[in-house]
């Protein structure tokens, strides 16, 4: 049974109609986004007392590394963060990363890789790739690393280790892809069944900040839309995803087609659970923290 803290949520959602922003096109669109870059986004000041935070530049662009104060584990979680590759990173996934770093004594590096419409993905590859080598050759065992996105970021999760297995760089340990955006075409027939549930994201405002982060390439790029990429090779994946995400499709669509490779992805699927929801505070999100955690503890 649906939480109600999760019934509340989805509900303000509506009220307030967070759904319009992904409804808008053009230069609509576009000075939505401009506006949503004016928030803040930096880690939320009490975090210093808590966490070691360093914010560093590589190739003209910001990350951070954020680690517990004293002990700390070896391993390490590359995270890529969600916003339709236009949005930048927000106070629900600092608290998200704040959690895991307190759960797994891990060290995390956040990428604030370049973003649509000023960027397209060629750029963000040029930074996101040689950032995650630079990553792994401090680490003793490349192993102890850990990639892991929600929605966009998660979609650049999986590409990024395609890229990897593309330039013989050894997979990580584990990939965690939370709410992944898998398909940048939209092309599934079965999101409009889905989309009337979903209070979070629209299929056309998704399909045009898509087409602005593939700069005129082929949307079904496996770089752009990852689940048409061979996924045999790669690092074990687990996934999360709830029914009510028009995104849910195509992450059941991915199973199918890893099913068809002989590949076996270890699947959460949570009843009327919305987009990202492990990012958030319902009973629900704490489940899937539990087993992110449990999963990378083994």
């Amino acid at each position: 049974m649906e939480s109600y803290q999760s019934k509340g949520f989805k509900l303000l959602l509506r009220l307030v109609g967070r759904k319009r922003f992904w409804m808008k096109s053009g230069e609509a669109l576009r000075k939505g986004i401009a506006k949503r870059r004016l928030l803040n986004h930096e880690p939320p000041n009490h975090f210093y007392k808590k966490l070691n935070i360093e914010k560093k530049c590589m190739n003209d662009y910001n990350y951070y590394e954020i680690r517990p104060t004293h002990v700390s584990s070896s391993m390490h979680l590359f995270y890529l963060h969600g916003g339709g590759y236009v949005h930048k990173i927000t106070s629900f996934h600092w608290k998200f990363l704040r959690r895991l770093v307190d759960a797994l004594q891990c060290t995390i590096t956040i990428p604030l890789y370049p973003l649509a419409p000023e960027h397209t993905y060629k750029h963000t590859f040029e930074f996101v790739y040689p950032l995650y080598i630079n990553q792994v050759q401090k680490m003793a065992n490349d192993k102890d690393i850990v990639i892991m996105g929600d929605s966009a970021g998660g979609g650049l999760a999986l590409a990024l280790a395609h890229y990897l297995k593309e330039m013989n760089v050894p997979q990580p340990g584990h990939i965690i892809l939370i709410s992944p955006w898998l398909d940048i075409s939209l092309n599934n027939p079965e999101i409009a069944d889905i989309e009337p549930y979903d209070f979070f994201l629209t299929k056309s405002g998704l399909i045009e900040v898509g087409r602005l982060y593939a700069g005129g390439d082929d949307p079904l790029s496996h770089l752009l839309s990852p689940m048409y990429g061979e996924l045999q090779g790669l690092s074990d994946i687990t996934l999360f995803m709830g029914s009510h995400d028009i995104l849910v499709a195509d992450s059941r669509k991915l199973m199918v087609m890893a099913e068809e490779q002989g590949v076996l992805i270890d699947y959460h699927e949570y009843p009327n659970m919305m987009h990202d929801f492990p990012l958030f505070m319902f009973p629900e999100s704490k489940m899937a923290m539990d087993v992110i955690v449990n999963k990378l503890r083994e």
